[in-house]
């Protein structure tokens, strides 16, 4: 079974050409959020599989990584606005994919998502961006494993913890939308 396709991608992209995008209108970056959570529920799919026996996790794990190849392929929109927006938003789709891969391994932090948040951030400014990205996934895994967010965190604004902490979100909000419509069913 294919849990995120090229195909599915570009319905993504081609909805983000059409879009048009203005930085004061928070209701023209709509397509971005959708775009993350669509993302998010393949990957909960995927960890859904694994719950079910469907998939074992090593093919999880593989089925994952061909899904962050497809979010990290090539993509120009001719517009240097979206492009510059999309890059951002790029890596709080890796952010997600690299969560779900986190929460199956089993690679979860006992840390506090504020703790976790400040030694990204210092390792940032160290330079360690490989770093910083492996513990801002460890809260994305948390969060998979059905931690909430706070409702506040303290990110710098020119942070590249920040673009990978709007991944997190999106997984927490679907986690949110999740909660809500089981609770309704019920």
């Amino acid at each position: 079974m294919n849990y995120y396709s090229l195909d599915r991608f570009n319905n993504w992209i081609n909805k983000i050409r059409e879009s048009h995008i203005d930085f004061s209108d928070p209701e023209s970056l709509v397509v971005f959020d959708r775009m993350m959570e669509d993302l998010v529920v393949a990957c909960l799919n995927v960890i859904r599989a694994v719950k079910e026996r469907e998939l074992t996790k090593k093919n999880a794990v593989k089925e994952l990584k061909e899904i962050e190849e497809i979010v990290t392929g090539n993509v120009d929109f001719e517009d240097p606005v979206k492009n510059d927006f999309f890059e951002y938003i790029r890596e709080g789709l890796r952010a997600i994919v690299n969560s779900a891969i986190y929460c199956l391994e089993g690679k979860l932090s006992k840390k506090s998502f504020d703790s976790l948040i400040k030694e990204a951030v210092k390792k940032e400014k160290k330079g360690d961006l490989e770093g910083a990205f492996d513990l801002i996934v460890r809260i994305g895994a948390k969060v998979f494993r059905g931690e909430k967010l706070p409702e506040e965190l303290l990110i710098p604004e020119d942070s590249v913890v920040l673009s990978w902490i709007d991944g997190i979100d999106a997984i927490n909000t679907v986690m949110l939308l999740m909660e809500i419509d089981s609770s309704e069913v019920e």
